[in-house]
């Protein structure tokens, strides 16, 4: 009994889904910067940090959830946006071809419904897919499929998202080798330079013994 009720609490209350979106929202120029070096690595990973530290003060202390564990919710709070824009974008307001559409697209109610906290998501829309293939697009819409194919998809997005997490530590780990090689190469040169000065040094010593 003690371990369901473990495993329940696993999952996200509706309160932790609107507290951790608005944590994101704050870091959102970070946390969604499209560059790919390693200082935009380093800062994203700053501040998912910062939103862990904050998001487990403020929670009740039941349930720890560490930065990787809300990055994955996070993802999911995405692809859930991506999906109802999908189902209910509007040909009439693209504009023609495909143009970004910056759009308030996920909308999380509390337990009374008179709060709503929205997270913005940036997605291409096309205007001649929305025509010619609408029922393309009903046959996607994940409240038409069947549990099982339902579930099998969020498997495979979850999958996914992992994957791209041991990405992103394969990443860093070789960041921080190639300092570590740096660092040695550094230490390399000044050990010869520190030969030579002894090597001159003792040449020195040597011509002044000469003399005498």
């Amino acid at each position: 009994m003690v371990k369901q009720k473990r495993e329940r609490s696993v999952n996200f209350t509706q309160h932790e889904t609107n507290f951790l979106i608005s944590l994101i929202e704050a870091r959102k120029h970070t946390i969604e910067n499209k560059k790919s070096d390693a200082t935009t690595w380093q800062e994203k990973q700053k501040a998912w940090r910062e939103i862990e530290k904050v998001f487990n003060r403020a929670s009740d202390g039941t349930v720890f959830r560490d930065h990787k564990h809300l990055k994955l919710k996070y993802e999911a709070l995405k692809r859930d946006a991506k999906k109802k824009i999908a189902v209910g974008a509007d040909p009439d307001k693209t504009g023609g071809g495909t143009s970004p559409v910056q759009a308030l697209t996920h909308a999380t109610e509390d337990e009374k419904g008179n709060e709503m906290i929205f997270l913005p998501v940036e997605v291409n829309v096309s205007v001649s897919e929305s025509e010619t293939d609408s029922d393309s697009i009903m046959q996607n819409n994940p409240m038409d499929k069947k549990p099982y194919d339902r579930l099998m998809e969020e498997k495979l997005e979850i999958a996914e998202i992992q994957r791209k997490v041991v990405a992103e530590e394969l990443e860093h780990k070789l960041i921080q080798r190639k300092i570590l090689e740096t660092e040695y190469e550094h230490k390399m040169v000044m050990h010869e330079l520190e030969k030579q000065h002894l090597r001159l040094k003792i040449e020195l010593l040597k011509r002044e013994l000469n003399k005498n």
